[in-house]
């Protein structure tokens, strides 16, 4: 793999673990019998109390696959996850070394690029990252995109619609704290009542322009004795439509009941390493 795709997949996962944005438009929907939505959100307010008790934690081995008009590659390894913002990749070369490794805590951040023997910290409003983190996407719920689900806050719901392709039913919403904004976010999620999962989830800014498009797809079976509404994505798609590029995330081999605390999402740096500030 040449340094520019590298480094390009490297933007590609600083990108989706601080939420990139794309162009992407507002899901045409189909209207929905009265009686019929109560019974949706009945059922999604349901889920969401349902999903508190799953597991806090996330293990797995990722395949990151960017493809755009300038690169396309791919880069492997492990993501480890902690409710609410926790997050750690460890990126592998082909020999199944560490390449690379990014934290972040939902405030702060350290990259280390392993071929530059450099280290990059800062918080993630750093202008450097500003570019990455579109409004809409607040990285103290990091977990909860990752795990396709909506963060444990008081919710608004504005609408319920179907989907016209049959792939469940189209919620908008707000989080409460989120409704007394000057321009409040809205987000629309796609809801499977079937599965009782997530399948897509969208955030518009007042003018309806979308500033965050996530979809979720191949969710895996639930481990005995694990509700199903807590099952993990096993595929995660982020579509940018002003570069036409296609980010992917694949997810296999989770490890169950891990249980992790702060002190595991910090990365020393290497001896002889340079740290760089970021501002």
């Amino acid at each position: 793999m040449n340094r520019s795709c590298l480094r390009a997949l490297l933007g590609g996962l600083v990108v989706f673990l601080l939420l990139g944005s794309g162009c992407a438009t507002l899901p045409v929907t189909r209207p929905l019998a009265e009686l019929h939505q109560q019974e949706v959100v009945a059922l999604f307010h349901e889920t969401m109390a349902r999903q508190l008790d799953c597991s806090c934690c996330l293990d797995a081995q990722v395949r990151l696959s960017l493809k755009s008009l300038m690169h396309s590659g791919t880069i492997s390894g492990f993501v480890q996850a902690k409710a609410p913002s926790f997050l750690k990749f460890t990126g592998l070369n082909p020999l199944g070394q560490p390449l690379m490794f990014l934290v972040t805590d939902g405030t702060f951040f350290r990259y280390i690029a392993v071929p530059e023997g450099k280290g990059y910290e800062g918080l993630v409003t750093a202008a450097a990252f500003k570019k990455y983190a579109p409004q809409g996407f607040d990285p103290r719920h990091g977990f909860y995109w990752l795990s396709g689900r909506l963060a444990p806050e008081r919710l608004r719901i504005f609408s319920v619609a179907e989907d016209p392709e049959g792939h469940g039913v189209w919620l908008e919403l707000a989080y409460v704290t989120e409704v007394s904004e000057v321009e409040p976010l809205r987000r629309h999620v796609l809801f499977d009542p079937d599965q009782q999962v997530l399948r897509r989830h969208l955030v518009a800014d007042s003018d309806g322009q979308i500033l965050v498009d996530v979809r979720y797809d191949d969710y895996g079976q639930a481990p005995e004795g694990v509700p199903d509404n807590c099952r993990l994505p096993g595929l995660i798609s982020i579509h940018v439509n002003h570069n036409g590029a296609l980010m992917e995330l694949t997810l296999g081999d989770w490890l169950l009941d891990v249980s992790f605390n702060a002190e595991d999402f910090r990365v020393e740096l290497p001896s002889g390493f340079k740290l760089v500030p970021v501002e």
